[in-house]
């Protein structure tokens, strides 16, 4: 299955792309400007592995992800000029099925060493819409 994860370009958390909740080895400063992003989060369309009634939970070898490029992007939207001036970029992964356990909203849960990096993206501008 293929599994994009919104992960820092440098910054590990035990040996993998450290993602943009935990933000681990990353510098205070970049952090910082993420926490905003959580607080957004935190409602029904963004619950936590544990709050999803799919997952429940996400054991300390599993990362997450999402199943699909465009959930990412939902999941994210608004916040990914800020993601890539902290230097997140978008992992894109080859993960068996068996080690992937699927939530809502797209949000997935994987075991981070089956998982074999496919690519890797910066963020794309975002583009505006116009109204009339």
């Amino acid at each position: 299955m293929k599994v994009w994860r919104v992960g820092h370009e440098s910054a590990l958390d035990c040996g993998f792309p450290s993602g943009p909740y935990t933000c681990k080895g990353m510098d205070r400063t970049e952090a910082n400007r993420l926490w905003g992003m959580a607080d957004d989060h935190c409602n029904y369309t963004h619950p936590s592995p544990r709050a999803d009634p799919l997952l429940r939970s996400i054991a300390s070898h599993e990362r997450c992800g999402f199943d699909s490029r465009d959930a990412l992007n939902t999941w994210f939207d608004g916040w990914t000029e800020t993601l890539n001036e902290c230097s997140f970029v978008v992992w894109e992964y080859d993960v068996p099925d068996w080690a992937v356990r699927v939530g809502k909203f797209g949000q997935v849960v994987f075991i981070a060493d089956e998982a074999v990096q496919v690519s890797r993206h910066s963020f794309k501008p975002e583009q505006l819409a116009l109204s009339l």
